[in-house]
């Protein structure tokens, strides 16, 4: 997927890192409606090289920074590149639900309340598990035909793909247990009330 592609293939996503649009008021509804129509304009003249859109689109994306993403979603630019690779150009059952599956299994490994950090490294997870997929899927349907350094290549290149993904599930595993650490002495300094004044 070329870059002059990213915003017009990536699609308006909702995830826990999003604001709770049930919290906003209609006023807040209303302002960030008008931010995104006007995002939305200035990123068509920015992508036909119009340099005169970049000061006001830089300004609209500081004063809502969370627009970034619901328009070019880093992660979910290299899970589609994945999923274009994994499934026939016109396949677009299939497609969706490997979507919906990675989707689903994003917010079950983040949790509820999960951190940014901690959704950061779900996404990771979700990601890497989809790439293992892909070479194994890879492996065994070329494993007939396969020369020895071939299959060796394929194996090589499954294992990294494997390390990967477990790499990315121990940092996980090791953030949740530094923030629940953090957060048991929190209370224990509470119980204990003791003040810390910095």
């Amino acid at each position: 997927m070329s870059p002059k592609n990213i915003i017009n293939k990536s699609r308006l996503v909702g995830d826990s890192s999003a604001p709770d649009r049930s919290t906003i008021s209609q006023a807040g509804l209303e302002e960030s409606g008008k931010a995104v129509e006007k995002l939305r304009d200035l990123l068509g003249k920015a992508q036909k090289g119009e340099e005169d859109a970049l000061p006001k689109l830089r300004q609209i994306l500081s004063e809502h920074p969370d627009l970034a993403r619901q328009f070019a979603d880093v992660a979910r630019i290299a899970e589609d590149a994945l999923i274009e690779v994994m499934t026939k150009e016109d396949d677009l059952a299939a497609k969706e639900l490997i979507r919906c599956q990675l989707e689903a299994s994003r917010k079950e490994i983040a949790g509820k309340n999960s951190s940014p950090l901690e959704w950061l490294l779900s996404e990771r997870v979700v990601v890497t598990w989809l790439e293992m997929q892909y070479f194994e899927a890879l492996y065994a349907q070329n494993m007939r035909n396969l020369s020895i350094p071939q299959a060796e290549h394929h194996q090589k290149r499954l294992d990294r793909a494997h390390r990967r993904h477990l790499s990315a599930i121990r940092a996980l595993a090791q953030i949740r247990k530094l923030l629940k650490g953090t957060a048991m002495t929190q209370i224990n300094i509470a119980d204990k009330q003791i003040n810390n004044v910095g």
